[in-house]
């Protein structure tokens, strides 16, 4: 397992979470999106500032420390987004871990 950032990533890589701009695939999905944007946006810089220390976390690390419910849909956000290089793999078979 290597546990290192990509050479083409830049750890001081500035992200604007403000600029969060994401279109889900129903309506309903959308309006809940556009009324939680800023608590998103704030989850996804403690994920990612999380990350940069070298935290390896989990949902239930997430849940308990930074009270981030679904910590996947924020790894997948800060990925799809911002192109944060976020691992993952499977501790024992049974549940995730992540980390950059």
């Amino acid at each position: 397992m290597c546990n290192q950032i990509p050479n083409d990533f830049s750890i001081t890589e500035n992200i604007d979470f403000k600029t969060l701009h994401h279109n889900e695939n129903n309506i309903e999905s959308q309006r809940h999106f556009e009324a939680n944007k800023d608590r998103f946006s704030k989850q996804c810089r403690i994920v990612y500032e999380a990350l940069l220390r070298g935290e390896k976390l989990t949902t239930t690390i997430a849940l308990l420390n930074y009270g981030i419910g679904d910590l996947r849909r924020r790894c997948k956000d800060l990925r799809d987004m911002w192109d944060v290089p976020i691992k993952s793999e499977y501790v024992d078979g049974r549940y995730k871990e992540y980390f950059l």
